[in-house]
């Protein structure tokens, strides 16, 4: 029965992916509201959650800012449904309308350095699409660490878009000793810490001021090889195109100990947590990111 279900998601992603990719980008967006919107209806537990998370992490608001942003959070989900189905057919000149980077030059000339790259983001804006223009518009083939999806027909999918512009992924389960490679080597790699990590091997820093189970592999990565560090996080704009800054996250005052994979982790969180308050409505608050708070 899993199989038969699996197959039909699969087609329907791809029904959704032919219609989108002979759509304009307002008239995709307008696709992605109507997504969203099913996604709202489909799962309850995951609107209360939404819900939860977004009093919790941003208090003093009224119940129907609170509905709108929660409206809005799963209309990005659909609208990143919308453009990442249809990634197979885009041509750099529809990434070129669709994203635009600022300081790009920052992120080529660290790697240039040769001390391999971190790119670290979160689930926020369209994070699919930040790994895969990125690649594109630096000639740079990065490696993606990713969670694979349940539904292997359509993880593979994804996964053939994902690699589309010379970028190669691996999972997240088998990643440690090859992305230690790939930074040794010096090449980038690209990851998400922004979710709830493990209690037993990860750490606890605060995430709008309540301690959060974060994942310390970035850190360690980048304190133990010295490893540059970039942050982009994509804002959509009015016109439904992105912009995304680029960051640099300094840690060359950090030593590689518990202090300074914690202060490292809490550089990146604040990056984050400014990105989120500025457009809540772009993050996936659907996840139990507080599922571990102490």
């Amino acid at each position: 029965m899993k199989i038969i279900f699996d197959l039909l998601i699969t087609f329907i992603l791809r029904i959704i992916g032919y219609i989108s990719s002979h759509l304009s980008i307002p008239r995709r967006n307008k696709l992605g509201y109507i997504i969203g919107v099913f996604f709202r209806l489909l799962s309850p537990q995951r609107k209360r959650i939404a819900i939860n998370n977004i009093r919790k992490a941003l208090p003093g608001n009224t119940d129907d800012w609170y509905r709108t942003i929660v409206k809005k959070s799963y209309h990005n989900l659909g609208i990143i449904v919308a453009e990442v189905s249809a990634m197979g057919s885009y041509s750099e000149n529809t990434i070129n309308n669709m994203i635009k980077y600022n300081n790009l030059d920052l992120l080529i000339k660290k790697y240039n350095e040769g001390r391999g790259l971190l790119l670290l983001s979160g689930h926020f804006g369209n994070w699919e699409l930040l790994a895969y223009s990125a690649g594109l518009f630096t000639k740079i083939p990065i490696l993606i660490v990713v969670k694979p999806q349940k539904n292997k027909s359509s993880d593979k999918i994804i996964n053939k878009y994902r690699i589309r512009a010379g970028n190669q992924v691996i999972s997240m389960h088998r990643a440690a000793r090859e992305i230690i490679k790939n930074i040794q080597d010096g090449h980038a790699i690209a990851l998400l810490a922004d979710q709830s990590a493990t209690t037993d091997k990860d750490i606890f820093v605060n995430f709008f001021g309540m301690p959060s189970t974060t994942y310390k592999a970035p850190a360690e990565l980048a304190l133990k090889y010295n490893v540059p560090v970039i942050c982009a996080f994509p804002v959509r704009k009015s016109d439904f195109t992105y912009e995304a800054d680029i960051i640099e996250l300094k840690h060359e005052d950090l030593n590689d100990n518990e202090e300074g994979i914690y202060e490292f982790t809490k550089r990146y969180l604040d990056l984050l947590e400014e990105a989120i308050r500025k457009n809540p409505e772009l993050w996936v608050w659907q996840h139990r990111r507080w599922k571990h708070s102490i």
